[in-house]
């Protein structure tokens, strides 16, 4: 049995996503890279991108993720930030927790792809002007 039969299927695994992408949209911190953007185009990718790597066959259809994501200044913080939500969503979605380290453990490797790879804080000993 492959990661998306365990979370449920594949419709299940789109509205776990479709719940995902909706709390990027929405947070505080990390929903403002979100803002004009198509929501439905963006869950589309992440089903074809999640079903891809939790072994329900297919391949991602996306462009590139360094492509994508490169441009927008995301931190290091900003991509623990979307970890946490991804972990909390397949929290209250039941996902069962081996799914849950396996996923997130893919999706860290992600992190210098994806990031800018600055710190969301000052480096230590920076003063403020």
């Amino acid at each position: 049995m492959n990661d998306v039969e365990l979370v449920g299927g594949e419709e299940r695994l789109a509205a776990i996503l479709g719940d995902f992408v909706d709390r990027m949209a929405s947070d505080f911190i990390i929903g403002w890279l979100f803002e004009g953007r198509d929501l439905q185009r963006i869950k589309t990718h992440e089903l074809g991108f999640a079903r891809a790597h939790l072994g329900g066959g297919g391949r991602y259809q996306g462009r590139p993720l360094g492509a994508v994501h490169r441009p927008l200044p995301i931190n290091r913080g900003m991509f623990d930030r979307r970890l946490a939500l991804l972990q909390t969503v397949l929290r209250d979605h039941g996902v069962g927790e081996d799914v849950i380290e396996r996923w997130l453990a893919h999706d860290r490797k992600l992190e210098p792809v994806v990031t800018d790879g600055t710190d969301c804080a000052p480096p230590a000993g920076a003063t403020e002007s």
